[in-house]
């Protein structure tokens, strides 16, 4: 009874300690004896000889991991760039990483191409220009990426969230902006000058032209100049009167006077 108890028990931790979970969202490559078996084990229960088999899971689900590169820019200075890598394994690929790159597919193939895709295109840009084109060298470093994964692995993004310089070289940077800011605002200053000098010099024309048609316009109407006259009369006739003489001479100056009413 002992004897076959104890055949028992083995048998029991035999099967248990041959067996594994493959968790969802993962897949299993299954080397028996040091021979890949071409079938990727789905996510469940799977069962295996201990003795001659291992099962090596991969995650065919998106995976995000953070990186950091300390490139040289083309003047030769040096920056740190964090950045954070989105990728997933495709599932047809899993056993050719395995093959090809035994161990993390991320460590052995994607973040050394990750590494010199940041040295490549950092080393086209001055520190200043680096800075302001984020986004442009994050979006060349993870199309250079995706060339040279060459499909292995489906590198989804990587956004680049901080980009560090020496003490020396952001005091300088600082520096350029508030120059380049002052510069921006004596150029609006001179040309809003402009602008309002030529706004003045369009009035006085527009003023000089309105006079100019005004003048042309009384020369060739007197209607028009008594009608002025009679615009600008103000209701009071002359006090005095020149008449004249019989002989066409001066005659005599009569002074005239507005009769006065009667008062109540």
């Amino acid at each position: 009874m002992k004897s076959r108890s104890t055949l028992v028990l083995i048998a029991i931790a035999t099967l248990v300690s041959g067996c594994t979970v493959v968790e969802p969202g993962q897949r299993g490559v299954k080397v028996s004896l040091g021979r890949l078996d071409k079938n990727l084990l789905p996510s469940g229960l799977q069962f295996f000889n201990p003795a001659t088999d291992r099962i090596v899971e991969y995650s065919i689900k998106q995976e995000t991991k953070d990186g950091q590169a300390e490139p040289l820019t083309a003047d030769q200075q040096p920056i740190t760039v964090n950045y954070k890598v989105l990728y997933r394994i495709p599932e047809g690929q899993v056993l050719t990483l395995y093959e090809k790159y035994a161990g993390d597919p991320f460590d052995r193939l994607v973040a050394p191409q990750v590494q010199e895709a940041f040295r490549q295109i950092v080393s086209q840009y001055k520190a200043d220009a680096a800075t302001k084109n984020v986004n442009i060298i994050k979006n060349q470093v993870l199309g250079l990426v995706r060339d040279n994964v060459k499909g292995l692995v489906e590198v989804t993004d990587i956004p680049i969230t901080h980009v560090g310089l020496p003490e020396v070289l952001q005091a300088a940077i600082a520096q350029k902006q508030v120059m380049e800011q002052q510069a921006l605002q004596k150029s609006y200053e001179l040309d809003k000058a402009r602008k309002e000098a030529e706004i003045t010099i369009a009035q006085a024309q527009a003023q000089a032209k309105s006079i100019e048609l005004q003048s042309l316009a009384l020369q060739k109407s007197p209607t028009l100049i008594e009608w002025e006259r009679v615009k600008k009369w103000d209701g009071q006739l002359p006090q005095t009167m020149i008449t004249s003489g019989s002989s066409g001479g001066f005659g005599t100056m009569l002074q005239l006077q507005t009769p006065v009413r009667n008062r109540q």
